[in-house]
């Protein structure tokens, strides 16, 4: 481009002959394309969703035809053919009968600890696995040694507990336990029986109650819910 000043020192601006202008032509038919475009990508999309919705319907209208013929084999037609099923893919088969077990253990369980336990006044303790660890606060159930406040200061307390771990790491040399948990839950155990009972030791084998024992394990509980439970054997009762 060439300046021209002319009067008033007002500058002006042309072309110079033979450089093409810096001002973009669009193209007439550039709107027209770019919304065709969007056209045809809405219709492109609402034609795979409505392609999804059938084969969806179709899956379930298959699924829903095999279900209706295995209702209908009898019990030695359905043995023949968890036995080729086994035959062709033994780990589906596996995963499945585990996956029952389980399920069936776990309706068990839940079961067993609604009903009512006949060893417990207090309506607060849980079944546990031995006749040595039935053991109830026999208190009534507005009064359950689980539920005093002395419980939640004493026992269930995570400073009272850290404080008293502490101690008993330094007193006796112990490592760290690194599992949070099961740190405080051990301390808890310890934390109740010097209050319940008085004293701690290597000879007291003392069963903690089970509204109480549940009560601790309920506030630090381990992740997939196993517990090792009384032994007498040892200084270290509860798990």
């Amino acid at each position: 481009m060439e300046a021209n000043y002319t009067s008033g020192n007002v500058p002006t601006v042309r072309p110079v002959d033979g450089l093409p202008s810096r001002r973009r032509k669009l193209h007439p038919n550039s709107g027209r394309k770019s919304a065709k475009k969007q056209t045809n990508m809405r219709e492109r999309s609402l034609r795979e969703q409505q392609q999804a919705t059938i084969m969806a319907h179709e899956g379930q209208q298959y699924c829903e035809s095999l279900q209706d013929k295995i209702q209908g084999l009898s019990t030695d037609e359905m043995r023949h053919l968890c036995n080729v099923i086994a035959k062709r893919n033994p780990a589906l088969v596996q995963e499945i009968l585990e996956e029952q077990e389980r399920g069936d253990i776990g309706i068990t369980e839940q079961r067993q600890a609604e009903q009512p336990q006949t060893w417990c006044v207090c309506q607060g303790c849980r079944d546990m696995p031995t006749a040595q660890e039935r053991v109830c606060c026999a208190n009534s159930p507005t009064n359950c040694l689980s539920l005093v406040p002395e419980m939640s200061e004493v026992v269930l307390h995570p400073g009272v507990l850290r404080v008293a771990d502490t101690y008993r790491r330094a007193i006796f040399g112990i490592p760290l336990e690194t599992d949070d948990n099961r740190r405080s839950r051990h301390s808890a155990y310890r934390q109740f029986t010097v209050w319940h009972y008085g004293r701690l030791g290597s000879r007291v084998h003392q069963v903690i109650p089970s509204c109480c024992v549940w009560r601790i394990r309920d506030r630090y509980p381990n992740p997939l819910g196993q517990y090792t439970g009384f032994l007498p054997q040892r200084r270290t009762v509860l798990e």
